[in-house]
């Protein structure tokens, strides 16, 4: 009962996460963007945060967890703030890490942020972070766990297993996906520069002016319909994203994907 608990607490405050990047990146951008490393509506890293200052808390003093919804103390506060605080820049930092390891992208850069750490972490999203941990923690957490203990053991263990199996095929089908994604930029790179070569080739016998235009229209057609899926959401979700090693093409396919609808 302890892994279930704690399981769906990571699935709902995942999807708190997403909840909140969607909205906020949704408002800033001006059009519904689809936030998210997953194809499902979490994000991990929030989940992932969650748990590691309810585990941290009850570790440590499990007297410091409010029994009630906004039973406030300052000496509570500021231990679960600052706690949570680190745990959830290291969560963060260790993510940017494995991200640019395994898939050579980045999905958000700090760099321009003041304090920030080689771009992979920021003061101001750290503080982000501790206030979250209050929220989640002193807030919702109790009023969340006063609404489980009402659904019957049996509900719950089945529940944790669809959304366990439905989970496990999520992260496979990503992971399957952006383990190939520079084979797969590289591949849409040269097969655009190969057709786009030919074509201009043809159009300058005709126009010279057709062949910014051409290239263009070659670069957009093939982008979108030779890249996986995945690669395209992921490339939506993420517009201020960055690849390590095909970050022309990359470019290319954001701002084809990130296009206002006309």
């Amino acid at each position: 009962m302890i892994f279930a608990a704690y399981f769906l607490g990571f699935i709902f405050y995942s999807f708190l996460g997403w909840i909140w990047e969607t909205t906020y990146c949704s408002i800033t951008a001006k059009h519904f963007i689809n936030r998210g490393f997953l194809n499902g509506p979490i994000i991990p890293i929030y989940g992932l945060g969650a748990v590691m200052v309810m585990l941290a808390v009850n570790a440590f003093g499990g007297h410091l967890l409010q029994k009630e919804a906004f039973d406030i103390n300052i000496i509570t506060i500021l231990l679960v703030f600052f706690g949570g605080m680190i745990l959830a820049t290291l969560l963060e930092y260790s993510a940017a890490v494995i991200l640019e390891s395994l898939f050579h992208l980045k999905l958000w850069d700090y760099s321009e942020n003041k304090f920030n750490f080689q771009g992979k972490i920021c003061l101001r999203s750290s503080l982000f972070f501790g206030l979250l941990s209050v929220i989640f923690i002193m807030v919702i957490e109790p009023l969340t766990t006063t609404v489980t203990t009402q659904i019957p053991d049996m509900v719950i263990y089945i529940a944790v297993g669809i959304i366990c199996a439905v989970l496990a095929v999520d992260i496979t089908i990503t992971l399957s996906s952006l383990l190939k994604l520079n084979d797969r930029l590289h591949a849409a790179e040269e097969l655009i520069n190969t057709r786009v070569g030919n074509t201009l080739v043809e159009a300058a016998k005709i126009r010279d002016n057709l062949h910014e235009k051409i290239e263009e229209r070659m670069d957009e057609n093939l982008l979108v319909s030779r890249l996986h899926y995945q690669i395209r959401r992921m490339a939506k979700a993420y517009p201020g994203s960055i690849s390590l090693k095909h970050n022309e093409i990359w470019e290319r396919l954001k701002n084809q994907l990130n296009k206002p609808a006309k």
